[in-house]
């Protein structure tokens, strides 16, 4: 008989190392996915919209286009350009 009895049951541990490695690589994962969410903070959409403004401006003076109105209108921001001009009506039926 073995004096430790416990010997035989711990060398079962020994596949768990790269769990333990996994589960370490997940939780910093998140951690810095959280440090840099509290340090950029939420940018949001209107980030985004003011980039893209800005670039519209930027290549219509640079291609000599005239200026645009900018439309802040959020009913009419939801609508597709494609569709802004359309009144509901089925204008062509005969």
């Amino acid at each position: 008989m073995s004096s430790h009895p416990d010997e035989k049951s711990s060398a079962g541990y020994g596949n768990l190392i790269p769990v333990a490695w996994s589960i370490l690589v997940m939780g910093i994962s998140l951690a810095i996915v959280i440090v840099l969410y509290v340090w950029f903070g939420y940018l949001g959409p209107s980030f985004s919209e003011d980039v893209l403004m800005k670039q519209q401006t930027d290549l219509r003076e640079r291609y000599d286009l005239p200026p645009q109105e900018v439309i802040t209108d959020p009913e009419v921001l939801l609508t597709p350009p494609s569709m802004r001009g359309v009144n509901g009506e089925n204008s062509s039926a005969t």
